[in-house]
């Protein structure tokens, strides 16, 4: 019978954070999310296959629900690009993928990455958003518990 593994994570709950990065000649801020909510702090994940061999997928997934609360009030009546961030994992990259209500984009990112989920002008300090957001990883080399911390980065033109 295959071990269960599970994840926790968080969407980096802590107060605006103006750590400043350089990428593509735009400076990134963390976004406050600390208004967001996860469904589940520990996601446990199945097989992708029922019996998984060496002709096989060997991956693992699971999907939960995240409330998302982004505090927007700095960059009111402002142009952006927002991105949500995955860190570079010690372990087996993930792959994340998520759907959502409209008011971000729908995507996808592997650890160490970010991804596009909204370009345009602010035009109210709070943007809420629900998504289901499903983690895959190759079981063989997943560890039985790792953390992640999905967080939130802006940029302004």
């Amino acid at each position: 019978m295959p071990k269960k593994t599970y994840i926790s994570f968080s969407l980096g709950l802590a107060l605006l954070v103006l750590s400043l990065l350089k990428s593509a000649g735009a400076t990134a801020v963390k976004v406050d999310d600390s208004g967001s909510l996860v469904s589940q702090s520990v996601l446990p994940l199945r097989w992708s296959q029922v019996v998984p061999d060496r002709s096989h997928d060997h991956s693992v997934q699971g999907s939960l629900q995240v409330a998302i609360r982004l505090d927007l009030s700095p960059w009111l009546n402002r142009p952006v690009r927002l991105f949500i961030a995955l860190p570079q994992s010690t372990h087996e990259p993930i792959q994340a993928s998520w759907t959502t209500q409209g008011r971000l984009l729908a995507g996808e990112l592997r650890s160490g990455g970010r991804a596009l989920v909204f370009n345009s002008v602010v035009r109210s300090k709070q943007l809420e958003e629900s998504i289901v957001l499903t983690l895959k990883a190759d079981g063989r080399k997943l560890q039985p518990t790792q953390t992640l911390a999905f967080y939130f980065e802006i940029e302004t033109p």
